[in-house]
């Protein structure tokens, strides 16, 4: 299997919202903010932290990326090519590959749904400072 150890430097990119993936990650050593964008902004819809695995949904759905992963601080990843990857799924059942592809839209879903009422919320929330006391 392709693998190779990287390092990212706090506010590196692993990987952008919307490209075209070619690989996951194992995180072996610090940590990852998932975020997507809303409007101009981006949110952090998710951490991800030491033992994790990250970009493992444009595998299994081959859709571009669902979130940026930027390094919180210094990160030691694993990266794991697609093409390595496939040579070992492509001898799992097609009933299995099935119900992983079911989870992986599942999770795309619940993604954008989170989005969506982190959208809604923010537009009913005050400042602080407009709070009496």
């Amino acid at each position: 299997m392709s693998t190779q150890s990287k390092i990212f430097r706090p506010g590196q990119a692993l990987f952008s919202e919307g490209a075209h993936a070619s690989s996951l990650f194992i995180i072996k050593r610090g940590a990852i903010s998932l975020r997507k964008k809303r409007g101009p902004e981006t949110i952090e819809i998710g951490r991800a932290l030491s033992g994790e695995v990250i970009g493992e949904l444009a595998f299994f759905d081959r859709k571009p990326r669902s979130a940026t992963a930027m390094a919180i601080i210094e990160v030691e990843a694993i990266e794991i090519t697609f093409d390595s990857l496939e040579k070992i799924y492509s001898n799992i059942p097609d009933y299995v590959k099935t119900i992983v592809a079911s989870l992986a839209e599942r999770l795309r879903r619940a993604n954008e749904q989170i989005l969506r009422l982190q959208k809604k919320t923010s537009l009913f929330s005050l400042p602080d400072d407009t709070l009496a006391d």
